[in-house]
């Protein structure tokens, strides 16, 4: 996942691995975002953020947006190869040629132990490309697959779909 933020004239992108959905109605998500962090600051300053899901001919961007920090250039999306484009609903970019995005405008912060700070935020716009997202997750073409960070070095795609949907019972 990538996590953009604005502030004034400047704008940050940085890998997030700690998102999750809280609420359908409204649609909530909560972030969990390194306190000192240029995006951190950014957030807490403007009350927004963006989400966007890369897919896996992002993995060496979203390996460089997680290792390098938006205080160190001047333009981070350019250090590491990624386009910013414009929302629909708040002034926050996106990252071009994503799977999917979310606007998020911060409801609640919460301090978490002694170094992160929980954003929870209402989804105030969402897009999605229509061959990877449906009603949940598609199965598209590997390329069009959502990248999940499973730690370290290590990402994972989409490889298969099962379903627990409870079966019929005959009458």
């Amino acid at each position: 996942m990538l996590l953009t933020t604005r502030y004034r004239d400047r704008s940050n992108v940085m890998a997030l691995s700690w998102v999750t959905p809280v609420s359908l109605r409204p649609p909530m998500v909560a972030v969990s975002v390194q306190r000192g962090c240029l995006s951190h600051d950014y957030i807490e300053r403007s009350g927004q953020f963006s989400l966007s899901v890369p897919g896996p001919s992002q993995i060496r961007q979203v390996r460089d947006a997680g290792l390098l920090s938006g205080k160190d250039v001047d333009s981070k999306f350019a250090e590491v190869g990624l386009k910013a484009i414009g929302g629909d609903a708040l002034a926050v970019p996106l990252v071009a040629e994503c799977l999917a995005y979310l606007e998020c405008a911060v409801t609640e912060a919460y301090e978490v132990g002694e170094d992160h700070t929980l954003f929870v935020a209402e989804v105030v716009g969402a897009q999605a490309d229509d061959g990877a997202f449906g009603e949940s997750w598609l199965l598209p073409a590997a390329g069009r697959r959502p990248l999940h960070h499973l730690g370290g070095h290590l990402y994972s795609v989409l490889s298969g779909v099962t379903s627990a949907a409870p079966e019929e019972e005959e009458g």
